[in-house]
């Protein structure tokens, strides 16, 4: 009789240790749910603005270029937007390292958002040639990084939460290595004659192409912000 009554406490210990647990998990998705909404409308409300903004600048310097000869409203305009766009990414990188003390990937993802939002402010001030070309080169390995990083946490994040979420971001990570690979063949085949024109040709498609891709990410992450916070 005694056994039966000690198999019960601890099959009653187990359960309210499993339930602590998940109360735990869930509480860890909730508090994940509402940094990712964060990072979700950062992404979704940010590119736009920024956006605009070069739009609306290159406008103002150029008439201002043209009325008064004078390229510093250009350099003033541009250093406006690159101080916006890198305060964005720094607040950006502060969501990625407080999701990165419980997954590493996103703090490696912050990391290489920094440099992304750094080798872009630099660039702009660096004049056409070699040197900017390899600016823009280090930025686009550095975005790059950060997709992996970021989707590779999504998937961790995801795991006991929503299977189907986390394998649409797999998905999503295999469409982002063969665009990359396509627009580099593209750029590449761009040098060779006969063959440069239809490069072109796929390297435009290939550039509206990755503004769906863009799209669907940002859709996948507002169902990711959503599933945690759900959870």
């Amino acid at each position: 009789m005694f056994e039966n009554y000690s198999n019960y406490d601890s099959i009653t210990a187990d359960r309210e240790r499993e339930e602590k647990l998940m109360q735990d998990k869930r509480e860890r998705c909730h508090k994940r749910g509402k940094l990712y909404f964060v990072l979700f409308w950062l992404s979704v409300l940010g590119t736009p603005v920024i956006v605009v903004l070069a739009l609306i600048g290159g406008i103002i310097s150029g008439v201002v270029d043209a009325l008064y000869d004078s390229m510093s409203v250009y350099y003033l305009v541009i250093g406006g937007i690159s101080l916006i766009s890198l305060a964005a990414g720094i607040v950006t990188a502060v969501m990625l390292f407080i999701l990165g003390q419980d997954e590493s990937c996103f703090k490696a993802a912050g990391i290489a958002y920094i440099f992304v939002n750094i080798f872009n402010v630099i660039a702009e001030f660096v004049p056409e040639g070699f040197i900017n070309t390899i600016l823009k080169l280090l930025t686009l390995v550095a975005e790059l990084f950060y997709l992996f990083e970021f989707i590779n946490g999504s998937i961790f994040i995801l795991a006991g939460v929503d299977d189907y979420i986390a394998s649409s971001w797999e998905t999503l990570k295999k469409v982002f290595i063969y665009l990359f690979i396509g627009l580099a063949a593209c750029i590449v085949l761009m040098f060779i004659p006969f063959i440069n024109v239809l490069a072109l040709i796929v390297l435009v498609i290939a550039a509206i192409g990755s503004i769906g891709v863009l799209i669907w990410e940002w859709v996948l992450m507002f169902k990711t912000a959503r599933a945690l916070k759900n959870f």
